[in-house]
């Protein structure tokens, strides 16, 4: 395979996932404020109507791996975005909370497998060489999202109210749609040897050697959802409130420049000397969020994580497609999204028990100390990965 990357596809389906992300990005600090102003919703139908939608994504990714490996990612990613357009217009016309909840469950639904489909048809396209890199490449629309879909959000519902931002989500799912229909050459069609594929079943929908670095991002992404869940109520009302409020925006920043230096860094010196010291560098950097006492520690704590978990999130999905031959990538890329999206919807939920007693900031530390634990369970992986012959791809 050429090690070009830089192709008119590869540019065009990275754009495709920016849009992609932007939906979501728009929507997610958005729901539960929409929930309680139109709908007079509990504080508890408000938290649900915000997390239905990753429960639908997770059932998604579930089943996404399965769905792209027997059909391949042209035709998921195609219908699934069709569907995804379907149901963001539907947030225009839902006329009540429960209606808005099923729309939001479709919504994750159609969200989790475009986001399997399009991100497994990219790295099963990506040259070998330079896949860890070209992941890197790809996910920096992701990044962008992280940054402008919140402010763009909330800057909508200052001005002209929710329902332009119902608005300006269709119009990105519109424009991924439109994306995939032009650049649907870059993702690969049905596979050859489709019918001898394993059957649909539980044991088929994820893959067990991609397990390993799985349960490593699961873990991971369980701490960083401290970060996410409990940033703002922890800095609210306090000093830290100024810079929190360009906490995001900072990591989004840091993450957009050193991802691809971290993902070409991968290719060529081997993924164990890039994601074992981001890993002990996440422990790091959840650290100094919990113990920052100014703004610019604060912000520090951002850049840091931009760095260390920023450079997993990327080069752990490189890494577990490397697990697995490519006619399992499917598999490999729902086994990642699965745990991640696991661990970032389970652990706001466990950590809201411990903050009553522990508080923020304890909640901080203990996400530092499950980042620091998935790093011997990396070294583990690792080590059984390199007994293995080192890649299932080139076995």
């Amino acid at each position: 395979m050429s090690e070009r990357l830089w192709t008119p596809s590869f540019v065009g389906l990275s754009f495709a996932g920016f849009f992609n992300s932007m939906i979501f990005y728009l929507l997610v600090p958005a729901m539960a404020g929409h929930a309680v102003d139109s709908f007079g919703a509990t504080p508890v139908e408000a938290g649900a109507l915000a997390s239905i939608f990753f429960v639908g994504a997770l059932l998604a990714r579930l089943f996404g791996g399965w769905l792209t490996d027997r059909f391949g990612p042209r035709h998921v990613a195609l219908a699934a975005s069709a569907f995804y357009v379907v149901t963001t217009a539907g947030y225009l016309v839902a006329p009540g909370l429960w209606v808005m909840m099923g729309v939001r469950l479709l919504n994750g639904i159609g969200f989790g497998l475009l986001g399997s489909a399009l991100v497994g048809g990219v790295m099963m396209t990506l040259p070998a060489g330079r896949r860890a890199e070209g992941a890197g490449w790809f996910s920096a629309g992701i990044s962008i999202a992280i940054g402008v879909g919140p402010w763009l959000a909330l800057t909508l519902l200052g001005v002209a109210g929710m329902r332009w931002v119902f608005v300006a989500a269709l119009v990105a799912a519109v424009l991924t749609l439109v994306l995939l229909v032009v650049f649907r050459r870059g993702l690969p069609g049905r596979p050859d040897g489709t019918l001898a594929l394993p059957p649909f079943s539980l044991r088929t929908l994820l893959d067990s050697r991609a397990m390993g670095m799985g349960v490593v991002i699961g873990l991971s992404g369980f701490a960083y959802s401290s970060i996410l869940a409990f940033l703002d109520p922890a800095t609210r009302d306090t000093p830290l409130a100024p810079a929190a409020a360009w906490f995001f925006l900072t990591y989004a920043l840091v993450v957009l420049v050193a991802r691809p230096a971290a993902g070409r860094a991968q290719d060529l010196l081997g993924e164990g000397r890039v994601i074992a010291p981001a890993l002990l560098g996440f422990a790091v950097a959840m650290g100094v969020v919990a113990s920052a006492q100014a703004g610019w520690w604060l912000l520090a704590g951002a850049a840091a994580l931009g760095l260390t978990w920023g450079t997993m999130t990327t080069g752990g999905q490189a890494a577990i497609v490397s697990r697995v031959p490519r006619d399992r990538t499917g598999a490999a890329v729902a086994t990642h999204f699965f745990m991640l999206d696991a661990g970032t919807g389970v652990g706001p939920i466990l950590f809201g028990f411990l903050v009553p007693t522990i508080g923020y900031r304890g909640v901080f530390w203990v996400g530092a100390g499950l980042a620091l634990l998935a790093l011997p369970v990396y070294l583990r992986d690792l080590s059984t990965h390199r007994r293995r012959g080192g890649s299932a791809r080139h076995g």
